[in-house]
């Protein structure tokens, strides 16, 4: 999909999503989950979320889907208003967005088939459709996740990656424009992981977009478009999911990913070595807690803006997107440096 012919299916502009609780001294922390965040998601697109965990990925999933609720901001799908929209025109809505949770199991009723539970789905969403349509429809949907034949298993005789796809079956049912997939493959081991990437890639479709959360990097490359990077709740990068790993300048923390699961090129970038590698202290999630930093979230961990004499800025004023070619942008001063110097 060319630039030209992107067309917004969802839209999020200035989110904002906090956790209260009590820290230390019986003080009130404040963690940022979405700090400031903006997001497109276009039609028939898959963009992959990645990051590590606790840096807002899934809540940032929930917020865009109004499973959970938004301090600021504003979420629109398909040009509505997702939080000020109608009981009548969320449930609407609810049919073309869906969510695959990590633990699909609990999704899945232990006493019913395969059938029975897609029945039901084809009840509830298809009403236009009688018991015969809703099982020539239940049959072809199994048939394109590979489950026709175990039409009559119930949840306990199927395996992990079965379990997942019956979900990513009864999702289907509802004819979605958007499916938010929490890590898709997590549990999974490689033989049936590679099933799960092939049976994404089969159902791409030009009117069914995927926000794709995920660790698994090399999964990320194989079937997304275009990759957002997550960092203690702000989105840090954005770049075509090809060159993820082989673009000349990444942000920082990106390469520090991208070196972790060996997927970096070292001879086409210029990012210099994290300080992650000379031995920092990992990122946990409670160093979110109290007041969201007034600079860059990775300025405490980067050498490189160090090696550059930025770090005072980096620490103290908030980067902006520094655009880097089509798709890609990072905001990081030391691009704005790169750009400079050319």
């Amino acid at each position: 999909m060319t630039v030209a012919e992107r067309r917004t299916l969802v839209e999020g502009r200035g989110l904002m999503k906090t956790f209260g609780g009590a820290g230390l001294l019986r003080r009130k922390t404040i963690n940022r989950a979405i700090d400031g965040v903006d997001i497109d998601i276009f039609k028939g697109e898959v963009v992959a979320l990645i990051g590590e965990s606790g840096s807002g990925k899934t809540t940032l999933g929930k917020v865009l889907l109004r499973l959970t609720t938004l301090d600021t901001g504003v979420v629109r799908f398909d040009g509505q208003d997702v939080f000020r929209a109608s009981s009548r025109a969320l449930r609407a809505m609810r049919r073309e967005f869906q969510m695959v949770f990590q633990n699909q199991s609990a999704n899945l009723h232990p006493k019913m088939t395969v059938r029975e539970m897609m029945d039901e789905s084809l009840r509830l969403h298809r009403p236009e459709l009688d018991a015969t349509g809703r099982a020539a429809q239940a049959l072809e949907l199994l048939g394109r996740v590979g489950l026709a034949a175990r039409a009559e298993q119930r949840p306990a005789s199927l395996s992990g990656g079965e379990r997942r796809r019956v979900g990513l079956a009864r999702i289907l049912a509802t004819r979605p424009k958007l499916i938010v997939a929490d890590e898709p493959t997590s549990g999974l081991d490689a033989a049936i992981k590679q099933q799960m990437v092939e049976l994404l890639k089969t159902l791409k479709d030009p009117d069914l977009a995927y926000l794709l959360i995920s660790h698994d990097l090399g999964l990320v490359r194989k079937i997304s478009e275009r990759v957002l990077v997550m960092l203690k709740g702000r989105i840090i990068e954005e770049v075509p999911a090809a060159e993820l790993g082989r673009a000349p300048f990444h942000h920082p923390y990106t390469h520090k990913l991208m070196r972790a699961a060996d997927l970096l090129e070292e001879g086409r970038h210029s990012t210099a070595p994290d300080a992650a590698a000379a031995g920092a202290r990992p990122f946990d999630p409670a160093d979110r807690g109290g007041s969201s930093p007034a600079g860059c979230v990775h300025a405490a961990d980067c050498q490189l803006g160090a090696r550059l004499g930025i770090l005072s800025r980096c620490s103290n004023e908030r980067p902006r997107p520094v655009p880097l070619g089509p798709s890609h942008w990072v905001a990081c001063f030391a691009a704005e440096a790169k750009e400079a110097t050319g």
